[in-house]
């Protein structure tokens, strides 16, 4: 395996200036021939002229070169038709060259290597590490956008190695570190201090993810690599390269896009954990919880569940005492395995909905969406324009989503749920428009390829909007030795942190922990185990750790006044 990928060549770095190159000796090599092809015809007519057998090579030489340069100096002339015909094809040949190689010479070998000189001194060629270990990136893409972003934003030092110039000196004028090599070097990751770096993460195609995989595994045996995969096939052959973690863009999404659904039935539906403590959602439509103040729900004494949140047609709020519950509100909920098994006796019988789940598209993300759902025992249908993906799925429709009747034929009017998959924002936006026009009271979950477009999506009528881009940079950068993080949606995250010091000791009422930083707390553990419903006089204990709720601003603010030592 690794004979193979150290044979991969690469991709044609010098390309350019190898062409340039060649062009140069193809006029030179030209030019000479046309030195030597007048050379010889000026001995012969300028023997004619003069009535003698021999005329020098170096008279010969002297003539051409100038008369080509259009020197003339005029001490050697013909007087006759045939010689002054020629003479004028010398001078034109001359003015070609002169006028046209001699810049093209000039641009290409001295100017433009002075003038790249002049701007890549701006661009660094090596790093220089700080005392805090540093992530290295190796693309520039939107996944490595929205992770620097989050780098930048927590104070991790990064650096991002650039192979072309331009574009470097444009990442540069953006204010990104940036640091001039080439991949396929061992010297560069040298360059960027890899023996101190704490990760290497690769977002590029699979083929060039694989090639630096191995070069950073080979440079430093230890370290994290990570690195994105398009295609399932890759993911062993990254690991065999050296990735430590591989992650699947399409598959996270198809994942995370099927279990937002929780309007199938009033049943608490899974969306991750940490160790027994389980995050769930659940719809309350049709419950007799509808129309009570969280306060009076009784769901902590009664099921030992926490409300940690609330979704309102796509908007979070955090979980307030005298907060009113109605047929569109999402429980977002704290407990174990039991407390969610009584929580759905008590509630699953009084709304169900079993009609299929609408995904439109089927793409990777809609696949991979597809299988999710089906893993969940959960009926759909999918809907594809493209008549070679729909014979790649199950369920599938061929149609436009777009066309009301195509949506009738896979049973819109009665689904619980539309999945909107496309990687175009634009369809996405629009779709979501004529589906929530369609059906006001159906459940919305939608990709966003940008994560500029989420705000718009939400707008325009999703209940659960994700970017690609975003959740590839949040698992990325979970893996820097962090305190682990589930993210609920776009930019809001569920996080551990090991207690800190300034709260060990301190009982829950007196830490003001949502008043200062604006994270809801989750659970608690400590020396009395897990405790998810702590009262307001439980003691932080030292060891212990939170798990709380909030978005990034909220999970900076904590770190930074609880945790700044």
């Amino acid at each position: 395996m690794k004979e193979v990928i150290k044979s991969i060549p690469s991709s044609f770095q010098q390309k350019r200036k190898q062409k340039n190159i060649f062009s140069f000796f193809r006029f030179a090599s030209i030019l000479v021939f046309f030195v030597v092809v007048y050379m010889n015809i000026f001995k012969h007519l300028m023997s004619e002229e003069r009535g003698v057998e021999y005329i020098p090579w170096v008279e010969a030489f002297y003539w051409v070169l100038t008369t080509m340069s259009t020197l003339g100096y005029g001490d050697i002339t013909f007087t006759g038709s045939s010689g002054r015909l020629f003479s004028m094809l010398v001078m034109f040949t001359g003015v070609f060259y002169l006028f046209i190689v001699l810049p093209f010479v000039f641009m290409e070998f001295l100017y433009k290597p002075f003038m790249e000189y002049q701007t890549g001194s701006r661009v660094a060629r090596k790093y220089e590490p700080t005392e805090e270990k540093h992530v290295i990136l190796t693309h520039y893409d939107s996944i490595s956008h929205a992770l620097m972003d989050k780098l930048t934003h927590f104070g991790y030092p990064f650096v991002l190695i650039v192979e072309n110039l331009k574009q470097a000196l444009e990442l540069h004028d953006m204010n990104i570190p940036v640091m001039l090599g080439n991949l396929d070097e061992a010297e560069t990751f040298d360059y960027a201090a890899i023996e101190q770096a704490a990760m290497v993460v690769a977002t590029d195609d699979d083929i060039r993810n694989v090639n630096i995989a191995f070069r950073a595994r080979d440079a430093a045996p230890n370290l994290t690599v990570v690195s994105t995969c398009n295609r399932a096939t890759s993911e062993e052959i990254l690991s065999l390269a050296g990735a430590s973690h591989v992650i699947r863009s399409a598959k996270q999404m198809g994942s995370f896009l099927a279990r937002r659904i929780s309007c199938t039935d009033n049943n608490t539906h899974l969306i991750g954990s940490f160790d027994e403590v389980q995050i769930a959602e659940a719809t309350i439509h049709g419950t007799p919880l509808v129309g009570k103040e969280l306060k009076d729900t009784n769901l902590r004494d009664e099921f030992g569940v926490n409300v940690v949140g609330m979704w309102e047609r796509g908007h979070f709020q955090l979980p307030e005492a005298t907060a009113l519950l109605n047929n569109h509100t999402v429980l977002l909920l704290a407990g174990r395995e039991q407390n969610f098994k009584d929580y759905d006796q008590s509630f699953s019988g009084f709304s169900q909905n079993g009609s299929a789940v609408i995904i439109i598209g089927a793409g990777r993300v809609g696949r991979e969406t597809a299988k999710t759902l089906e893993s969940m025992n959960i009926p759909y249908r999918v809907i594809e324009s493209d008549e070679k993906k729909c014979g790649m799925v199950k369920n599938s429709i061929h149609g436009d989503a777009a066309e009301k009747a195509v949506l009738d034929r896979a049973g819109f009017k009665n689904a619980p749920a539309v999945i909107i998959t496309s990687h175009n924002d634009e369809s996405n936006i629009y779709l979501t428009i004529y589906c929530r026009k369609l059906r006001p009271d159906i459940q919305i979950i939608t990709r966003a390829f940008l994560h500029r477009n989420v705000e718009p999506l939400h707008r325009a009528g999703a209940d659960f909007v994700m970017s690609q881009d975003h959740m590839g940079a949040n698992t990325i950068f979970n893996l820097l030795n962090r305190a682990e993080i589930l993210m609920v949606t776009e930019g809001l995250d569920i996080f551990s942190q090991k207690t800190p010091e300034s709260l060990v000791g301190v009982q829950l009422r007196d830490s003001k922990i949502t008043e200062k930083t604006g994270c809801s707390l989750v659970a608690i553990k400590g020396d009395q185990g897990t405790i998810i419903t702590p009262s307001p006089d439980h003691q932080f204990s030292e060891n212990g750790e939170i798990i709380l709720i909030g978005d990034e601003a909220a999970e900076k603010s904590f770190e930074s006044k609880f945790c700044s030592n």
